[in-house]
């Protein structure tokens, strides 16, 4: 460029920057969406695991089937509010081996030796998904499940 030449100013100048922060919000905010719903279905996860592993300890240790049931569903909610989650947390006792999905529960007793398994679920409500445009794209409700296989000791005396 030699001196004293003035660089004329382009049409373009500047739309590039323009672009780029239009294009950044365009895709940041499904992004930032996106993660969220990853988050807080996980920390669902992580509390259904946590309060189906603490319910069948509870049960488990407890001087009587009554009571342990009564601890069962408390330390499952309090295993719920130790995640931030302030649903009430469903405890359900099935047959050894059965998954969560069948509907066979069971009325579990502390019989020594006995197996059972215990299921906490809960449907995690995703936020905005079910109006708008997004009921279409993703689901309104996620479905988490933790489940525990539960042996009452065998030396314990029946309750």
């Amino acid at each position: 460029m030699t001196p004293g030449v003035a660089r004329g100013a382009s049409a373009d100048e500047g739309s590039a920057l323009i672009e780029f922060v239009g294009a950044s919000v365009i895709l940041l905010i499904p992004l930032l969406y996106l993660l969220l719903m990853v988050f807080d279905v996980q920390r669902s996860s992580f509390a259904v695991t946590q309060a189906a592993r603490e319910a069948g300890r509870a049960f488990a240790t407890a001087p009587s089937s009554d009571a342990g049931l009564e601890r069962a569903r408390f330390a499952a909610q309090v295993a719920f509010g130790d995640q931030g989650i302030s649903d009430a947390a469903e405890v359900s006792f099935r047959p050894a081996g059965s998954g969560c999905d069948s509907n066979e529960s069971v009325n579990p007793r502390l019989t020594p030796g006995a197996t059972y398994t215990v299921c906490v679920v809960r449907e995690v409500p995703l936020p905005y998904a079910d109006k708008g445009f997004l009921h279409r794209a993703v689901p309104a409700r996620v479905r988490v499940v933790g489940r525990y296989a539960l042996a009452v000791d065998r030396f314990r005396e029946a309750a």
